[in-house]
Order: C-alpha cells, then sequence, then structure tokens
C-alpha cells in the first residue's frame, strides 16, 4: 500500500514540470515569435496578439495556409490599434508530434510571405522543415480559416503565467490533432463569444469590436481581415528550451514520498 502511495506521488513530478511557453504574434513583424518551438506532453503555448489583426491557426505540413480538415485550433481574428491585446490564446500540448501553425490573415498574404510556426519540428534528416513549410507556403494562393474558434482558451493576459503549467488550460492539440473541446461560441454570420476562463467575454464582428473589461476581440470567420503589414519574409527564431521549468511541489512532492517510506523503515 505503501510503496504504492509513493509511487503515486512521484508521478506527480512530470505534471509539476510542465511549461508555458509564450509566443508573440505579428510584434513588430510578419512572425511568431519563437517560431521553432520544442514542448513536452502538458506543456501549453500561450498566444499573445500585437498589431493590426492576426489570427492562429493550425494546419498539416501538407497544406501548408489552411487549416486542418478535422480538428485542430483557431483563434479567430484579434484586432489591435496597440499591443500586447488584453487576452491570450492558450493551447496545451498532447503529444510530441508537429504542431504546424499559421496566420491566416490574408491582407499581405501573411501565411505566404513567412508567418507560420513550428512546435516539435521533426528531427534533423527529416525533408519536412520548418524552412520547407514556408517555401510551400509562399508558393499557396490565398489563406483561409475555420469557420469557428476551436481548440484553446481565451484568458485575461495578466492571468497566465512565462513559467510552470497554466492550470486554466483545459483544452488541448497534437500534431495528429486529437480532439479539442472549445470553449467558445460562434454563429455563422461571423460573430462569436468565448468563455474564455472565466475572466473575460470576446466578441467579433466585421471589424472585431471588443467589450468587457477583461475583452478580447475575436471572429468566427476570415470576414474581419485587415490589416497593414509589410510583404518581408519572416525571419526564423528558434526556442532552444523548452520554456522555463517550474519548481514549484517538487520538493513537496519529493518530502511527502520519503516521508511515507522512510518512516515504515
Amino acid at each position: 500500500m505503501y510503496p504504492t502511495l509513493a509511487t503515486a506521488l512521484f508521478s506527480l513530478l512530470p505534471l509539476t514540470l510542465a511549461a508555458n511557453i509564450p509566443i508573440t504574434v505579428g510584434d513588430g513583424a510578419l512572425m511568431f515569435n519563437p517560431s521553432v518551438v520544442p514542448a513536452e506532453v502538458g506543456d501549453t503555448l500561450t498566444f499573445s496578439y500585437y498589431p493590426r489583426n492576426h489570427s492562429v491557426v493550425q494546419s498539416s505540413f501538407a497544406n501548408p495556409c489552411h487549416p486542418l480538415a478535422s480538428g485542430g485550433f483557431f483563434s479567430g481574428f484579434q484586432p489591435l490599434s496597440a499591443g500586447p491585446g488584453p487576452v491570450e490564446f492558450v493551447v496545451q500540448v498532447n503529444d510530441t508530434n508537429p504542431i504546424w501553425i499559421y496566420c491566416s490573415q490574408t491582407k499581405a498574404s501573411h501565411c505566404q510571405n513567412g508567418m507560420a510556426m513550428v512546435v516539435n519540428e521533426p528531427a534533423s534528416g527529416s525533408p519536412n522543415t520548418f524552412e520547407a513549410y514556408q517555401l510551400a507556403a509562399a508558393k499557396t494562393g490565398n489563406s483561409t480559416s475555420p469557420r469557428h474558434i476551436a481548440g484553446g482558451i481565451f484568458v485575461s493576459r495578466n492571468s497566465t503565467s512565462t513559467t510552470g503549467r497554466n492550470s486554466t488550460a483545459s483544452s488541448s492539440a497534437s500534431g495528429s490533432v486529437a480532439s479539442a473541446s472549445s470553449l467558445s461560441k460562434s454563429s455563422g454570420t461571423g460573430s462569436s463569444s468565448s468563455t474564455g476562463s472565466g475572466t473575460g467575454s470576446t466578441a467579433g464582428s466585421g471589424a472585431g469590436s471588443s467589450s468587457g473589461t477583461n475583452s478580447g476581440s475575436g471572429s468566427g470567420t476570415s470576414s474581419s481581415n485587415t490589416t497593414s503589414g509589410t510583404n518581408k519574409p519572416s525571419p526564423i527564431v528558434r526556442f532552444t528550451g523548452a520554456g522555463s521549468k517550474t519548481v514549484t511541489g517538487i520538493s513537496v512532492v519529493y518530502g511527502a514520498a520519503a516521508f511515507l517510506i522512510f518512516s515504515l523503515i
């Protein structure tokens, strides 16, 4: 009984080590920063938005600038006059398969001009590199967007932490994209609302108006495509670490397990 309990406590360690990886969207250039990110199971990707109007969409390597046929995540468009915006889009990673991501803004052809990223880029030697994805994206026509916001949650920007696991990020995504329950509701007309983590709401239609002190902006479709980005190719920023790993709770878990073990000796 006691060894089993100690084993259960030690099994909690991976949860305490999950990282929250911050990613900026369109901060001064048509790019995600970082654009190549390693992540572990349980880590969260937290997207912060900058002017003027960007989205976060999951795609496949074989079909850049277009969403997955099923599943995946989509943040909707986030029109802003200044950044970072008041809300962030949070997605949880549930396996270590590659996750290809792009901005579906059609004005200035964001995806075609390099505004993309990858989580868990294939190992060296694979032809499916981030550079290959960008080259293929440059040859595509207009980008497309999913009809509805899905696959992640919106949280107030001040409620997320840059270290440790984000406890509000209950939605998940994977390279193959598992079922990710959306906490957003969207109509076919392009308006949408999101409960996020309970701290705010988003509403977007046309130009994407926002309401509430912790409100963001979004759109269920690509109807609010407005931006003034440049056409310069996006640089590649590689994130060499999997984010800051919190040690909160490790000493507690080890201490409790050690106490149970040694008290029986």
